[in-house]
């Protein structure tokens, strides 16, 4: 009997010593998931800040999202959740320092009307864009039409500005030998048949005499 009991003792501190490394096991791995769970809030809540920024609006929250009787409950910008209790008092937090469940259901209860707020705004964007389209083009187009009136002005001028220059002056020499020629043949003396021009020295019986002997 003796030599029993020290076994009994060993084994059930065996037990106890392997108890407590599965309570420390247990102990860590919910620290680990207390972490994730606070970073996962966070980056929800970061989400739902940007997605109201795009809205800018303030969001109503029921109170059963809250899992508390309050007056009214709302989700403003920068991701703060702010509650009027029932004696009028107003509290508020980040919607990260919460507990998760109620960032869940916080986040529930605001993403049906965020969907309906950002599609509506993205229809208003698209609106906007579409009209800034049909304006350019008709710019693009009035800058063509423009474009191409310029040229045709220049074309023209430029034709007209051919047609009315004046024809190069004929070469100055030629025009004053021809005219050299001209005057010369004005200013001289008609010429006479050899024998009209014949200057005969005589007396008329002579002259009468030579002409009978003239062939």
């Amino acid at each position: 009997m003796l030599t029993q009991e020290p076994q009994e003792k060993d084994g059930s501190a065996t037990g106890f010593v392997d108890s407590l490394r599965e309570i420390q096991g247990e102990y860590i791995m919910l620290g680990e998931l207390y972490e994730k769970q606070k970073s996962y809030g966070q980056k929800l809540s970061e989400m739902m800040k940007t997605l109201q920024f795009e809205v800018d609006t303030t969001i109503p929250i029921r109170p059963e999202a809250l899992g508390r009787p309050c007056r009214a409950a709302y989700l403003v910008s920068e991701g703060v959740v702010v509650v009027f209790d029932t004696n009028g008092g107003m509290t508020s937090k980040p919607l990260y320092t919460l507990s998760s469940d109620v960032i869940i259901s916080v986040i529930q209860e605001c993403t049906p009307e965020l969907q309906r707020l950002l599609a509506e705004k993205r229809r208003s964007e698209s609106s906007k864009v579409k009209s800034m389209e049909r304006v350019l083009k008709e710019l693009k187009k009035a800058e063509a039409t423009f474009k191409q009136t310029k040229r045709d002005e220049i074309d023209l001028d430029d034709d007209e500005e051919e047609d009315a220059a004046p024809d190069p002056p004929a070469p100055a020499v030629k025009v004053r030998a021809e005219d050299t020629r001209q005057r010369e043949k004005d200013s001289s003396p008609p010429q006479k048949s050899g024998r009209d021009s014949f200057a005969f020295r005589g007396s008329f019986g002579e002259k009468q005499d030579l002409a009978a002997i003239s062939p």
